[in-house]
């Protein structure tokens, strides 16, 4: 039995040291620095093309195209290369992968490698990656436009029926990166369906069947033009107005303005109309929209609810009284309201001929609502002269009327059923409209009317007019036969331009209103 296992043990010697030759053999020689047979990506590869093999299937991987699709839509939302998509591929690590078969320094093992490279069973797969933070970048667009907010129920005060809620969709940013890296090491996958979570509002039409709707909280009207250049703001009065009736505020819910009526575009339904912009009339999208935006604001006011964010004009407003006005510009300046009663409360806002009217109705009347307001400061007007040499002669365009700039201190008192009440004061403040003319290359700015004097100091709070031959002339046509207080100059108002009202130029020093 002893001599059989030393037989044994001694051919096992020998059988080694053959096997370590052969290792040696294949090993060793310059041409078997890859082994024989091994593959990268399907194709075999040798030591001195290893390096263009990968990189070119990796390039090859990088560049294959996929369309992006959501929600299994059939119409793709956009077509994109791998690399674009943030994939990356490591090229260097599948190079020293090759390289690495076959010299581990385990003899059998190498040998066992050598013989499944010469078979054809050793594939270097090329190792993608794929970049969060482009996968996110590029999908930040496609959310600014594919993500929706959800639509809550609400009523249709007109007919007495109620309008369905509507879920909100989000893209999702991480669930696209999984489909991304999928569709990187699947050669089959020719296109990603970028996932998207669905989500409901917080009013349902349920809910708005059971609200009580019988008392009216607050209500306030404003009047507007529909005629010559502001017949476009007045059909985006209606539009504005449209999208806000019917909406539901449950209690402690705050209501964004730009959320519920969006974007002012022509696909939202605005036109182009005249607007306020860096404190000059200039033709936009929307114009009309601050209107609604400030009524809405003044029914809110003596309705009891808590203005988070409101901003006054940049000047007084000739359709609401100083200090309820509202300034809204979509997305940055917003007018947000917090409903702090224990009922929802239903808006309703319409329009009737050239009246806008809105109301706050609810479950009750909770409270009583004064509104006063006192001019504290006024700031006379500075003055632009520009020169256009399409002008001739003493023609001045009046591009925007001077409007005095006011400092104005406002308070808000409250008074509920118990006889309890609060008061808030807080302090507006509206910077001088600058004066701007348009004249003739040349013009004698002597003829232009005297800017107003600087108040004193006992009449700073006060608001006179300017002299009535300080007021330039408006008049429509070439104004040639204008009667012109001043000098021979005719004045003719831009496009866009009206004159101020009263409530502009000689706003009462104190103002109270009670609802």
């Amino acid at each position: 039995m002893r001599l059989f296992s030393r037989v044994a043990l001694c051919f096992g010697i020998v059988g080694t040291a053959a096997g370590t030759l052969a290792w040696q053999k294949t090993v060793l020689l310059p041409d078997a620095l890859i082994l024989p047979g091994v593959r990268v990506d399907g194709e075999v590869v040798r030591a001195e093309n290893v390096d263009a093999v990968v990189h070119e299937h990796a390039q090859k991987l990088l560049s294959r195209t996929v369309l992006l699709k959501v929600d299994g839509e059939a119409k793709p939302v956009k077509t994109a290369s791998l690399a674009e998509l943030g994939v990356t591929v490591d090229e260097a690590r599948a190079v020293a992968l090759a390289k690495s078969y076959g010299h581990t320094g385990d003899p059998l093992g190498d040998m066992e490698a050598a013989e499944r490279a010469k078979n054809g069973l050793i594939d270097v797969p090329l190792e993608a990656s794929v970049d969060a933070s482009k996968v996110i970048a590029m999908l930040a667009p496609l959310k600014d436009e594919l993500d929706t907010t959800p639509a809550s129920a609400r009523l249709d005060l007109d007919n007495r029926t109620i309008i369905p809620e509507k879920n909100g969709r989000s893209l999702d940013p991480w669930g696209t990166v999984a489909a991304v890296q999928r569709a990187a090491v699947d050669p089959t996958v020719t296109s990603i369906d970028v996932p998207a979570t669905s989500f409901p509002p917080r009013v349902s039409k349920e809910v708005v069947a059971s609200i009580d709707v019988h008392a009216v909280l607050a209500e306030f009207e404003t009047y507007f033009s529909r005629s010559g250049d502001q017949a476009r703001r007045g059909q985006n009065i209606d539009n504005a107005a449209h999208k806000l009736d019917g909406v539901v505020i449950s209690p402690n819910e705050v209501l964004s303005f730009n959320a519920v009526v969006g974007d002012r575009s022509e696909e939202n339904g605005f036109q182009k109309s005249w607007e306020i912009f860096k404190g000059e009339m200039v033709e936009g999208v929307g114009g009309g929209t601050c209107q609604v935006a400030s009524t809405l604001h003044a029914a809110a006011f003596f309705g009891g609810l808590d203005v988070i964010e409101r901003l006054p004009h940049s000047r007084p407003s000739a359709y609401i009284p100083m200090g309820l006005d509202s300034t809204v510009v979509y997305p940055a300046v917003d007018l947000k309201l917090r409903n702090v009663h224990a009922f929802p409360i239903v808006l309703h806002a319409k329009t009737e001929g050239n009246k806008l009217k809105i109301q706050l109705l609810g479950a009750s009347k909770p409270v009583k609502v004064s509104f006063a307001r006192e001019v504290e400061k006024t700031i006379p007007w500075s003055r632009k002269v520009e020169e256009d040499e399409r002008l001739a002669g003493n023609k001045v365009i009046v591009k925007q009327h001077g409007i005095r700039g006011y400092r104005i201190k406002r308070t808000r008192t409250e008074v509920f059923p118990d006889g309890t009440f609060k008061k808030e004061s807080t302090t507006d403040f509206y910077p001088p409209t600058t004066e701007i003319y348009e004249v003739p290359v040349g013009f004698d700015v002597s003829l232009l009317p005297p800017l107003p004097e600087p108040p004193t100091d006992d009449e700073s709070t006060t608001a006179p007019a300017p002299p009535a031959a300080a007021a330039p002339v408006a008049c429509a046509g070439d104004c040639k036969h204008a009667d012109n207080p001043v000098g021979d100059v005719t004045y003719v108002d831009a496009p866009g331009t009206h004159t101020p009202v009263a409530a502009q130029t000689d706003p009462a020093k104190t103002l109270t209103l009670t609802r």
